[in-house]
């Protein structure tokens, strides 16, 4: 089994003990690959924030937010010892963190833009190593109406404006007609039910309808 999970940059303080947690559940299940995308978080606020007040391009902006996702992955390392990788051509078993920056430049098919975020380049992943995409974010998923959505396809939730997730992600999935499942983190044994396929408090979002 194969899976990537997006950690968002609003779970640092509670990112380590998310991992952690994968790492006890997967320890004893040889050949099982769970893939950590850092999101930028405090990092790419801060660029983003410069950019801003500097008028910095959107190369040099895109660039320097996946530095972001780097430093955010030596965080996560740091805390837990989870395996560090920088290719996605053979998944390590057990539980690793990926940094971006050399695929990216490697292989950069995804557009230079601020809507273009870490949720995006994590399902980019997801689809070119054919795994699982689970993100995990700070709230229980997507809301609607102050409810939140069981599951929803990826056309309504982009018409959906401002939510938990980037702009450019339902348009990816729909593209690559594949699926999402949004969950909280506060919650570790969520994380591993999603990942495992069990039924999950969270959204599923549907790509391929």
């Amino acid at each position: 089994m194969r899976a990537v999970i997006k950690i968002g940059g609003s779970l640092m303080r509670d990112s380590p003990s998310i991992i952690k947690a994968l790492q006890d559940y997967f320890a004893d299940r040889e050949g099982d690959s769970i893939l950590i995308v850092p999101g930028g978080g405090v990092f790419a606020n801060h660029i983003r924030s410069i950019s801003e007040r500097c008028s910095i391009g959107d190369d040099a902006s895109h660039w320097m937010a996946i530095l972001s996702m780097e430093q955010y992955a030596y965080y996560l390392i740091d805390k837990t010892e989870a395996t560090p990788i920088d290719a996605i051509d053979e998944l390590p078993s057990g539980v690793s963190v990926l940094f971006p920056y050399r695929l990216l430049r490697e292989s950069d098919r995804l557009p230079h833009s601020w809507n273009v975020t870490s949720d995006t380049i994590a399902a980019w992943v997801a689809r070119e190593t054919g795994s699982r995409f689970v993100k995990v974010t700070d709230v229980d998923g997507v809301m609607a109406d102050d409810i939140v959505q069981t599951w929803m396809t990826a056309k309504e939730l982009s018409r959906m404006g401002v939510t938990c997730i980037d702009s450019s992600l339902p348009g990816f999935l729909m593209e690559s007609m594949m699926d999402c499942v949004v969950v909280n983190g506060l919650y570790p044994e969520r994380v591993i039910d999603a990942v495992i396929g069990k039924t999950v408090l969270g959204t599923h979002i549907k790509g391929n309808i």
